[in-house]
């Protein structure tokens, strides 16, 4: 059965060829000789393309349909009592209805992966055990999704939670860029090059023609694959607890990984490429600048420079960059001794725009392995393309390799390892939005 992203990509290709075929058509309409035989053939094609596309149109929205049915049949279970009971916690009772509690977002997706962990991955199973613990709707879910040697596929509304809850983990998503839907597998995005232009005229003069020049983004889904090993005494009961825990276990490796795909990869294999090689090269200073307070304030000067003099619109701007560098600049003083960024203590702010950190941006880079990078941007004009799907794996006998490089066998140590994979890329609408530079000892260590 074709789940909802391959609808909408037959959706698509039927569009692309009725507009081909239609292109066709206006040419041999209007060519002096006309070719009866070609013309018929290329109406033929146009009108099966139609009814192609009318198919696979009213199969998307049956599969939109289905889905938000689904979500609809699930909310609430993540918190709802014993299996049995009516709505108001005794049979046959109601009760008024209550919001859903926010901490218990995403927890179906954790309930989905505890059943189907103790029951071997076995779906038939893992949809009973739901059902005995009072989880039917999450349940339902389950037994509609289609499974595959890649995972189980998560109803969409419910992996929409898990991608909503990485915002306030992943700096560049907090700090405003914009999600865009890449359902039908690639972000096809127009940028503006060259702008309109206005101009003064008396009351009978010709108006002077003004036509923006613009290229494109074409970007396709990257896969993201998080590996989560649990122990499987945690895993003996499938609480909210235990549920919590493999929810935010995912959503913790998840968002490391979103961090420095979106801050420092360079866009090579099957990595998205991310704000450090999006800069343009007159955007970006390699320097490095050194640890002064006039070096470091006239390279902080001339980022937000760059990006307001490119005429960048400047609606959710801001810095990156490690919390040491932060905590960096917050101590240094001018020459009276006053302090130079009084607002990074007091507002989390640099020059008036906010401060995001995180962990995932080096402080070992350059020769000497001490230098770090700071990034403004304006974030509004970073987009975050989302494939909206999450698929779900477990294995109790699978190897890892942990973050000491060792392999792990999840057997011999007692853990089931869980696996979630979701897709998604990164670009920028103009690069121009972007500026930074190369620092060095930009820490209070080296001080």
């Amino acid at each position: 059965m074709k789940n909802l992203d391959d609808l909408r990509r037959a959706r698509q290709a039927a569009a692309q060829k009725m507009q081909q075929m239609a292109v066709t058509l206006g040419e041999l309409e209007g060519a002096t000789d006309t070719d009866d035989a070609a013309l018929a053939t290329a109406q033929t094609e146009f009108d099966t393309a139609e009814t192609d596309f009318q198919a696979a149109d009213r199969a998307v929205k049956r599969m939109e349909a289905v889905e938000a049915a689904q979500a609809a049949a699930a909310t609430g279970d993540a918190g709802q009592g014993t299996a049995g009971q009516g709505a108001g916690g005794q049979g046959g009772q109601t009760a008024p209805a209550q919001a859903q509690n926010p901490a218990h977002q995403g927890l179906e997706v954790g309930f989905m992966a505890l059943a189907l962990a103790a029951n071997r991955g076995d779906v038939t199973r893992a949809v009973a055990q739901l059902e005995r613990d009072g989880h039917s709707g999450i349940g339902a879910a389950l037994n509609s999704t289609s499974e595959s040697a890649g995972g189980v596929l998560v109803p969409r509304p419910m992996a929409a939670q898990m991608i909503e809850l990485l915002r306030p983990r992943v700096v560049v998503r907090k700090a405003g860029a914009r999600t865009v839907p890449m359902s039908a597998g690639e972000l096809r995005h127009a940028k503006q090059t060259g702008g309109a232009t206005a101009s003064y005229g008396g009351e009978m003069d010709p108006i002077e023609p003004s036509e923006p020049s613009f290229d494109k983004i074409d970007r396709t889904l990257k896969k993201l694959r998080a590996l989560v090993p649990v122990s499987n005494t945690l895993l003996n009961r499938a609480t909210i607890g235990t549920a919590t825990v493999v929810r935010d276990d995912m959503l913790k490796v998840m968002a490391l990984r979103e961090d420095l795909a979106f801050l420092r990869n360079d866009g090579s294999g099957d990595l998205p490429k991310g704000l450090r090689y999006w800069a343009l090269p007159a955007h970006w200073d390699a320097g490095p600048v050194a640890a002064t307070a006039n070096a470091a304030d006239l390279a902080i000067r001339r980022a937000v420079s760059l990006v307001e003099d490119a005429n960048v619109s400047m609606i959710t701007p801001g810095w990156t960059m490690r919390a040491g560098a932060k905590s960096w600049l917050a101590s240094l003083r001018d020459a009276n001794g006053n302090l130079l960024y009084p607002e990074i203590d007091a507002k989390g702010t640099l020059k008036g725009f906010p401060i995001y950190t995180t962990s995932q941006i080096p402080n070992n880079l350059g020769v000497g392995g001490n230098e770090t990078e700071i990034t403004f941007a304006d974030f509004s004009e970073m987009m975050i393309g989302e494939g909206g799907e999450m698929r779900i794996a477990q294995s109790t006998e699978a190897a890892f390799v942990d973050a000491s490089g060792d392999t792990q066998s999840a057997f011999q140590n007692d853990l089931t390892l869980f696996r979630a994979i979701t897709e998604h890329d990164f670009a920028p609408e103009h690069d121009e939005a972007i500026a930074g530079f190369n620092a060095a000892d930009w820490s209070l260590q080296a001080a």
